[in-house]
């Protein structure tokens, strides 16, 4: 039974190493594909995935990459324009000192869906407008409708009506 299952096993992993290393060099050699040429921006909205929160100033990594390796850029910014009335906010990213990684804060004003751009200044002098995708951002945290009960305050308890101590001798 083992037999069984370890020929298909060993085939698979051949299989997967070969179409691997294959994937890795996508775009080395002679011809390589067209994308290989393209400038592409990712963004990372931090730990929240791609959730945002309105009123609350979030972390940025935005990567900038040509084909598979980073891409030189002088200047990123990225462009949020939330779809219900057209507001716009504007996030300036500064090197991280990584090739091709940037960092920046946003504090979006309301919740809602926004689109996201990136604008890229390249070395060459041109700007570069990338559509990223369109994000969903979280409603603001709202204060509580009631105010929290106050405490009691603590009172002395009265003596039990059967308690006989009074202060003096003790009966024997």
């Amino acid at each position: 039974m083992i037999r069984r299952l370890l020929i298909p096993l060993l085939g698979g992993s051949l299989l997967l190493v070969a179409t691997a290393g294959s994937a890795l060099a996508k775009c080395e050699g002679p011809n390589p594909p067209a994308f290989c040429s393209q400038v592409v921006a990712s963004v990372d909205f931090g730990s929240g995935g791609q959730s945002l929160r309105a009123g609350i100033e979030s972390p940025l990594r935005i990567w900038v990459t040509r084909g598979e390796v980073p891409a030189e850029a002088t200047a990123v910014t990225l462009v949020f324009a939330r779809i219900a009335d057209a507001t716009v906010v504007r996030a300036v990213a500064h090197a991280s000192g990584e090739a091709g990684l940037w960092n920046a804060t946003v504090e979006l004003p309301q919740g809602g869906g926004w689109t996201l751009v990136a604008e890229l200044d390249n070395v060459e002098g041109g700007l570069q407008r990338l559509s990223l995708d369109t994000i969903r951002v979280q409603e603001p945290l709202k204060p509580p409708t009631q105010q929290p009960p106050t405490p009691a305050q603590p009172t002395t308890p009265a003596p039990p009506a059967g308690d006989r101590s009074r202060s003096g001798p003790a009966r024997r």
